[in-house]
């Protein structure tokens, strides 16, 4: 495993230059900078940075995994990240008064096992939260929709759950670490169980992955998160579309966050900081400004699909 050279600057700074890890493990890639340019710098909360375990402080950065491109929570220009994760995250590190640098992992499952084993700090997708992990916690600061991702027209007529027998659907997976992957893998067993053909689950590692999937029809609908599907919906000049958003979907609430080891020393720190960012407005003009009024919360929280708020 070889580790490249990695820059942190300070959280104050209008430009966010980050370097990332390379693990040959978890399929981590090298990005050269993220640019943030906020208006105006949050002020540090000096109560939660002394908080702070002391390795952050002394190396003055929170490391944070992250998924590359998934827009509109991570978008890429050359080799500039922006978009509302970005942002939040950026300002969640002011807050904080360290520097931020981020790994990119686009397997679901690598960044979940990074985060759990202690390598990195965190990770902010934002990813879902299914209640059922068991090495990670999660404080959720969004509630997504899960709707399906089909060509324009949805000439397969998906917009259920229940009609998903015999259809080809691609998800995030493996089993255990997508949740949208799980529950397709139930309604495949419901199908079987009623005499019909069971789901063909496409398993695929990434957003842009599954999009492509529909595509290239090799999947007749894209089951996963609403905030990037709508995104790709709205920018495939007319290509694609979304279905089923009117219904749970097998996800009456799903909240998603950042995710960190199970019971880390940092996790209620990072819950006050997310905190002072609803406060202060931040929350609620970053969500706004990237078009993700459908997904936001009234307070961030720990684990709130095992407490059910």
């Amino acid at each position: 495993m070889r580790t490249p050279r990695r820059r942190t600057i300070t959280a104050a700074v209008l430009s966010l230059t980050v370097a990332a890890g390379l693990a040959a493990c978890t399929n981590e890639s090298k990005v050269a900078a993220v640019d943030r340019t906020p208006e105006k710098a949050a002020a540090v909360d000096q109560a939660l940075h002394d908080a702070l375990p002391q390795k952050i402080k002394d190396s003055k950065k929170l490391v944070v995994v992250m998924p590359g491109v998934n827009p509109p929570w991570w978008k890429k220009s050359g080799a500039d990240y922006t978009g509302a994760a970005a942002e939040l995250t950026g300002r969640l590190g002011e807050v904080l008064g360290v520097g931020l640098e981020y790994v990119p992992v686009n397997d679901l499952a690598g960044a979940f096992a990074a985060v759990a084993s202690g390598r990195y700090d965190a990770g902010f997708n934002p990813y879902g939260d299914t209640g059922k992990a068991t090495n990670v916690e999660l404080v959720d600061v969004v509630r997504e929709i899960v709707p399906f991702l089909v060509p324009k027209g949805n000439p397969k007529k998906i917009n259920t759950l229940s009609e998903m027998c015999g259809r080809s659907v691609a998800a995030l997976g493996p089993a255990g670490m997508g949740s949208a992957y799980a529950v397709l893998t139930d309604q495949s067993k419901k199908c079987e169980s009623a005499g019909k053909p069971t789901v063909n689950i496409v398993a695929l590692k990434s957003v842009p992955e599954g999009v492509l999937a529909v595509k290239s029809r090799r999947a007749d609908a894209f089951f996963a998160s609403g905030a990037p599907l709508s995104f790709y919906a709205s920018t495939s000049d007319g290509a694609l579309e979304l279905a089923g958003k009117e219904t749970a979907n097998g996800f009456d609430n799903l909240f998603q966050g950042m995710i960190l080891p199970v019971k880390s020393p940092l996790t209620p720190t990072v819950l006050g900081a997310f905190q002072k960012l609803f406060d202060n407005g931040d929350y609620d003009r970053i969500m706004k400004k990237h078009g993700l009024t459908e997904q936001m919360i009234d307070a961030p929280g720990v684990n709130l699909a095992k407490t059910g708020s």
